[in-house]
């Protein structure tokens, strides 16, 4: 009897509690599931996908915003990005810091150590890898609310070719062909084309 009441404690656990990016869980979301909670209006990227600041994230407290990157219609997620901003670089490659021994705990397994440096040799970004996941993160210099700031950003992805991000790439194409032709066809029907 003790031990059905432990494994019945068990699963009535949150899911959340197990999540993480071994299996392809980030702040609260899930690569490859569709974004459904009600949001301000996306802003489009340059190919077409949707940036989608979350409602509703799982964060650390100092992480100030969650972006997804999904799809135009069915808004599946295929990029999770959390970012906080810092008035300083040291400030920010402090708290970078912070992230990178962190998750060099809780992922050993994750391959790290993948450098980008800046024209001044200083490490601006770092991955960790385990296929077919990628976890980035990122120091760059930005405008935040009207100030110059120093921005931080963690983001998991999949590692570019492999076949879950081939996969999220074609239904994207997909999804942004059908949506066209969509509003092509809409655009016809509602303007007068008389002569045209």
């Amino acid at each position: 009897m003790r031990a059905g009441s432990l494994l019945l404690c068990f699963f009535a656990l949150p899911v959340v509690a197990f999540a993480d990016a071994n299996n392809g869980q980030f702040m609260g979301y899930d690569l490859g599931t569709g974004y459904t909670e009600p949001s301000q209006a996306a802003e489009r990227t340059t190919t077409g996908n949707l940036l989608i600041v979350a409602n509703s994230p799982l964060k650390p407290a100092d992480i100030k915003q969650v972006v997804l990157v999904a799809t135009p219609v069915t808004r599946t997620v295929g990029y999770i990005s959390a970012a906080s901003w810092f008035a300083s670089e040291g400030e920010a490659r402090e708290g970078a810091r912070r992230y990178v021994e962190l998750l060099r705990a809780k992922y050993p397994d994750w391959s790290f150590g993948r450098e980008v440096m800046d024209a001044n040799f200083r490490i601006v970004e770092v991955s960790f890898d385990k296929v077919p996941y990628k976890l980035k993160l990122r120091l760059e210099r930005d405008t935040h609310e009207g100030r110059d700031m120093w921005r931080f950003s963690m983001g998991l992805g999949w590692q570019p070719n492999s076949k879950e991000w081939q996969a999220w790439q074609d239904m994207s194409d997909a999804e942004q062909s059908a949506k066209s032709a969509a509003e092509r066809e809409q655009l016809l029907e509602d303007s007068d084309v008389r002569g045209l």
